[in-house]
């Protein structure tokens, strides 16, 4: 039988999110029982009656704040006594106390999942986590030197990249105009829509009727909408706002180049951990142009599924971005070579991964 599972989490669905979608993914995996403690949600009581498992919810008010994380830290003792767990999985460092506990009370493995901008934001709890936790997974090779320079002595720490579904079919394209695509949230200026503006005329002078669709929310979506504007650019650029599930899959097959010059931070404190999104593009055979920063480079493999430049530098983007529009046989290699490079980020491939080293951490810590 397989081990009794405790996820203990600050987000999980309905919430939208990187870490969200991961955990959720993991626990719909999980082949043994499992429950997870996390934090309430506008929703939650709707989306927790169709859960497989039991969610169990503490009050968070404020939201995200140290209170809550407290009532979460003292929810877990309880259940821990009564689920009694094999393992306990933190998915976020601020919940490492309270996964620090469970392991005290139960004998429990713990496992501790690390992102990437949490890292340097909360040290503390990052050198406990790293400290004390007996497997730590990281979602990215950046990722995990994020955690070893906070705390040079962490134990074992594997890199797991994050999951996306198989894709059902293999997409046929639409080519009324060439169509670049970025979804991202329009809240950092790190996801680079400011270089993308930068780098629209020059793309515009070699491909004149090019498109390029922005799906995402956030409090710079105002800015952005002025700035196409200011600079000219309503008849090039659609700006969606937020769309449904439906629509942002019929966005990935129709475009033709995905778009999205994420950069990091020397600090660590912005920059994608992963950036789950070009693997999805991948997987339907889209090709990338991305930065080659942070966690990014895990997610996209240079000239195969897509081009990695420098992202802060409007003419490397603007390049990319033509050449592959300008080339449709290289265009059309690299989609099969993309999809074909996303298998690795499959679900199966992911969830068995994680349990196998869940199971392994769990014997190894009972010997």
């Amino acid at each position: 039988m397989m081990p009794r599972l405790q996820v203990l989490t600050p987000v999980f669905p309905p919430a939208v999110g990187g870490i969200e979608s991961l955990t959720h993914g993991l626990v719909e995996r999980w082949d043994g029982p499992v429950e997870v403690l996390t934090l309430e949600e506008p929703g939650s009581a709707e989306w927790d009656a169709g859960s497989r498992c039991p969610v169990h919810r503490v009050r968070n008010v404020p939201r995200g704040g140290r209170k809550s994380i407290a009532r979460l830290t003292y929810a877990a003792v309880a259940q821990t006594r009564r689920f009694k767990p094999d393992i306990v999985l933190s998915m976020h460092v601020r919940c490492g106390y309270a996964a620090a506990l469970s392991k005290t009370l139960s004998g429990a493995a713990w496992l501790q999942y690390y992102h990437a901008k949490e890292v340097p934001t909360w040290p503390g709890a990052t050198r406990l986590c790293a400290n004390r936790a007996d497997q730590g997974v990281a979602v990215s090779r950046y990722t995990k030197a994020l955690v070893q320079a906070v705390s040079p002595l962490a134990g074992p720490l594997t890199v797991i990249p994050p999951g996306i579904p198989a894709p059902r079919q293999a997409p046929e394209r639409r080519h009324a105009r060439p169509t670049m695509l970025t979804v991202a949230r329009i809240n950092d200026p790190y996801k680079g829509h400011d270089v993308l503006l930068e780098a629209m005329p020059m793309i515009r002078d070699k491909v004149p009727d090019v498109r390029w669709v922005v799906v995402g929310v956030g409090d710079r979506l105002p800015w952005l909408r002025n700035e196409v504007r200011t600079r000219g650019l309503t008849g090039h650029v659609e700006i969606l706002g937020l769309v449904d599930d439906a629509k942002r899959d019929e966005l990935f097959v129709s475009s033709d180049v995905f778009v999205l010059p994420s950069r990091t931070s020397d600090d660590g404190t912005s920059g994608e951990g992963f950036g789950i999104v070009y693997a999805e593009a991948a997987a339907v055979g889209l090709p990338i142009v991305a930065g080659a920063q942070g966690g990014v480079v895990d997610a996209v493999q240079n000239e195969v599924s897509g081009l990695l430049v420098d992202p802060t530098d409007a003419r490397q983007v603007a390049d990319a971005v033509t050449t592959l529009l300008c080339d449709d046989d290289r265009r059309a290699r690299m989609a099969v070579a993309a999809r074909q490079w996303s298998r690795r980020f499959e679900w199966d491939t992911v969830a068995d991964a994680f349990q196998e080293l869940a199971v392994t951490t769990l014997h190894r810590t009972r010997r």
